[in-house]
């Protein structure tokens, strides 16, 4: 099997499981309320709230993956989360201890930076 099919096949794999939120023991649903929109500065708030929530769960050396698929499939996550339509799903975060579930996550051989980025007015 070629390298761009070996990829296409684990980005296939990551993306299933992404709908399975990683098997993770804690899966937070991030909504702001529809009245709000069309309305950036809640998108903002909303953000600021899952990085800080991030940055706590770090903190206590829980580990943790943004995940759009609660947004492309929101009708079953309305349904398991009992989420009502009044609410907009944002972005979800599937969050647990490394022992829990996010050992699976394991880096892609990627290129380096310098062979496929220009860095311009910064100097080494």
């Amino acid at each position: 099997m070629g390298l761009r099919a070996t990829t296409s096949r684990m980005r296939q794999d990551w993306v299933l499981r992404g709908f399975r939120q990683f098997d993770a023991p804690v899966s937070l649903v991030l909504t702001y309320d529809k009245i709000l929109d069309p309305g950036a500065v809640c998108h903002f708030d909303l953000g600021a709230l899952c990085y800080v929530l991030v940055l706590a769960a770090w903190d206590r050396r829980a580990r943790q993956c943004h995940n759009g698929q609660g947004i492309t499939r929101s009708d079953i996550v309305r349904e398991v989360a009992g989420i009502p339509e009044e609410e907009v799903i944002m972005t979800c975060v599937a969050m647990g201890y490394p022992t829990q579930f996010s050992r699976q996550f394991r880096p892609l051989d990627r290129e380096a930076n310098g062979d496929f980025v220009r860095y311009v007015g910064f100097e080494d």
